[in-house]
């Protein structure tokens, strides 16, 4: 199949190749915004508790000295082995904060940075924009040579870029989106149209309510689940929490009438 197609006086134009069906659904569709709600807030508890305790410790929000000692670590070049950092530029590019004590700063940006991030994620606010934040800080611990749980949150998090027109659908984004809009289409609040939902709604006040209520539930069972339990409570609690999530998202009501 060829790329490109005729359209006259020898110019050629691009052929837009379509998604498959699944990834429209999964990335663009309300339908499956109760999933991202989910992994918003795994990845919401997993940012703070990375974060909370940076910014009670001196060492990161009084001036830095954890974020040098770790960029003298991996910048050294051992004599013997590989050195932790793989690209000789990002080696110079540490090397240079290092010169001129930008550790300070940089460390009170990393510890509320990742808070700020998975404060973001939990409730839904410009969540395409914190994923980027969060995935810049895994892409930049990764290239320092560390790895801990960085691929993982990366991955994930890149799922919500993907996803940011509907992953902030079950939160703050929900107001957000329509009134701010993108850089490509401006929203109520610079003058333009508000955000279209695909298929409309049949909802009324009752349903609209009911929905909001048990994915606040769900919200805080999650939370809970991921912050205050361990082993098998804990995956019992988040499944009951997915559970309650997506039976709301797919429209099954429990009180209120059609």
């Amino acid at each position: 199949m060829s790329d490109r197609q005729p359209s006259g006086e020898g110019r050629t134009r691009a052929t837009v190749l379509d998604n498959p069906r699944w990834v429209n659904a999964l990335f663009g569709s309300t339908n499956w915004a109760w999933l991202w709600l989910m992994v918003r807030v795994w990845l919401g508890v997993r940012w703070v508790e990375a974060g909370w305790h940076k910014t009670r410790e001196e060492a990161w929000t009084g001036g830095g000295m954890a974020v040098k000692g770790f960029w003298e670590r991996v910048v050294a070049i051992p004599e013997q082995g590989r050195p932790p950092i793989a690209y000789d530029w990002y080696r110079e590019f540490l090397e240079f904060l290092l010169r001129n004590e930008l550790h300070g700063v940089f460390g009170v940006l990393i510890a509320y940075g990742e808070v700020l991030v998975g404060v973001a994620f939990i409730v839904g606010a410009f969540s395409g924009i914190a994923a980027f934040g969060g995935v810049l800080m895994n892409w930049s611990f990764m290239l320092a040579g560390t790895a801990s749980a960085n691929p993982v949150l990366g991955i994930v998090g890149l799922a919500v870029m993907v996803a940011w027109k509907t992953a902030g659908w079950w939160g703050a984004d929900r107001i957000i989106l329509p009134c701010v809009g993108a850089p490509w289409s401006r929203g109520a609040l610079f003058g333009g149209g508000r955000l279209s939902v695909e298929g409309g709604t049949d909802a009324g006040t009752g349903w609209q309510v009911e929905q909001w209520a048990r994915m606040l539930v769900a919200t805080a069972i999650a939370v809970a689940a991921l912050g205050g339990l361990d082993g098998v409570l804990q995956i019992g609690a988040f499944a009951l929490a997915t559970l309650l999530a997506a039976l709301t998202g797919t429209g099954v009501r429990f009180f209120a009438k059609r």
